[in-house]
């Protein structure tokens, strides 16, 4: 499912009117009724299968197109039996089930409608406005927010976004109000998955207005969904054994730090590859040997035997692997640089066909931030997944919002860059944005999966998992 900003959006909308003849009005008359029945749906899954007939609908019309959505919404929900009351905010304009109010009395009518309505429907501004909310916008939204702090039953649905949602950033307006559903149309916004707008969207669905397919296929961002993860993944014969689902060798954890090989280890069992190999001096040894039942061990000389050797030991085990996880948990010292530089450089002089890929996330990146130009050590096909804080440590980044800094990650790392926020994003080609609200059953943070263009992938799982 592909993924827009605010001008990818406006260039569909204007390639659909000069190539496919679909004016705005057809547009906004598909972007209406497909709202409607996916509000329809949603009401019979979500809210009791309630008969539309017995459901009040307030709609907060704006002045733009946003407004134009809303109304389409608004007629097909009346024609399938529901009650509408319509707040036009520009003209303070109020009409209740057809009924036009008087505008002395449209205030007092409008309480009235927004106190019996079950639904309020958002329709006030779309992606076109990014601007500050005007005060008697908030003020209005601010009366909706206070009705529903004293009924739990009401409901509001966002029609294409929150209004005062910046559809690129996420950030809000202070008079955004969080919808209970967004019905946004033909694409997700990109503001979508950066907080704090995440927390304003509610449930999120995707109504169609019609654009052919053809014309969003070049949008470079998509939301990584169960149907594409399950074309990336490789079939599994029954045929096989461990040998069939290739090795994985992990060079992390230290006595501070033992639970990142735990993660890291278990999540590359967990995803399924055929042999995980730890990796450890003779003092880790001792810690994980009792946890890790399916997982065979490397013993590595101790520091004092120096970084040359560490590095040696896991290069001259390295062959028939496919992946080498390092970074997380080693520490930051100039010894454990050192091994790293030592095993950069090794590989990078590796034929491609015998080198495995190689995954550098925590203090991998940490140890390697302090050299200028890092990024040019790394082997072909290197995968690294930082979170914001040391993607802009290794950077230094003052201040960088989520889609530039991920835009720069991938343009001076070159490979793979799966930076980490509670939605996964990268810039290799490709972006996907992986949704998955809440906490892992690794700690705090989420697991997920990044695609990048050319098929690179990196599995990512906060906490130093691989």
């Amino acid at each position: 499912m592909k993924i827009v900003t605010v001008d990818e959006m406006r260039t569909l909308e204007t390639r659909a009117a000069q190539e496919y003849g679909l004016t705005s009005q057809i547009l906004m008359e598909n972007a209406g009724r497909s709202a409607a029945e996916i509000l329809v749906r949603y009401i019979a899954e979500k809210d009791n299968a309630r008969p539309l007939d017995e459901l009040a609908f307030l709609v907060l019309v704006g002045p733009g197109n946003n407004g134009g959505d809303g109304m389409v919404m608004a007629r097909y929900l009346e024609q399938w039996g529901g009650h509408i009351s319509a707040y036009h905010w520009k003209e303070q304009h109020l009409t209740v089930r057809g009924r036009e109010i008087a505008a002395e009395d449209a205030a007092a009518a409008l309480e009235e409608a927004l106190h019996q309505c079950d639904y309020v429907l958002d329709a006030l501004l779309g992606t076109g406005h990014s601007r500050p909310l005007p005060d008697s916008m908030r003020s209005l939204l601010g009366r909706v927010n206070q009705e529903r702090e004293k009924r739990d039953t009401l409901r509001i649905a966002a029609v294409d976004l929150p209004t005062g949602l910046n559809p690129d950033t996420g950030e809000v307006d202070p008079g955004t109000i969080k919808a209970d559903i967004t019905i946004t149309l033909a694409c997700p916004k990109l503001g979508f998955f950066f907080f704090p707008g995440r927390e304003y969207i509610g449930e999120l669905y995707v109504g169609d207005i019609g654009l052919p397919a053809v014309l969003v296929q070049d949008i470079r961002t998509e939301m990584l969904t169960g149907e594409l993860v399950r074309s990336i993944l490789p079939g599994r014969p029954l045929n096989s054994n461990k040998g069939t689902f290739g090795k994985v060798m992990l060079f992390c954890g230290s006595p501070p730090y033992p639970g990142s090989a735990f993660l890291g280890g278990s999540a590359a069992s967990r995803i399924g590859a055929g042999l995980v190999t730890l990796a450890v001096t003779e003092q880790m040894l001792a810690i994980y040997a009792g946890s890790f039942h399916e997982s065979t061990f490397l013993l590595l000389p101790e520091e004092s035997a120096g970084s040359f050797e560490r590095a040696n030991s896991i290069l001259n085990h390295l062959e028939g692997y496919r992946a080498l996880l390092t970074g997380p948990g080693l520490g930051q010292s100039p010894y454990i640089r050192e091994v790293i530089l030592e095993l950069l450089e090794s590989l990078r002089a590796m034929p491609d066909e015998k080198r495995p890929y190689l995954v550098i996330d925590a203090d991998g990146l940490n140890n390697l931030s302090a050299l200028e130009s890092w990024w040019t050590l790394m082997p072909k096909d290197t995968v690294i997944t930082p979170h914001p804080g040391e993607m802009g440590r290794s950077l230094r980044w003052r201040h960088r919002p989520p889609v530039a800094g991920a835009q720069q990650s991938s343009g001076v790392a070159g490979d793979t860059c799966a930076e980490r926020r509670l939605h996964d994003y990268c810039r290799a080609g490709r972006l996907h944005a992986y949704q998955l609200a809440g906490q892992s059953r690794a700690g705090n943070g989420r697991h997920g999966r990044c695609a990048g263009g050319d098929d690179r992938r990196s599995d990512d799982a906060k906490g130093g998992s691989f």
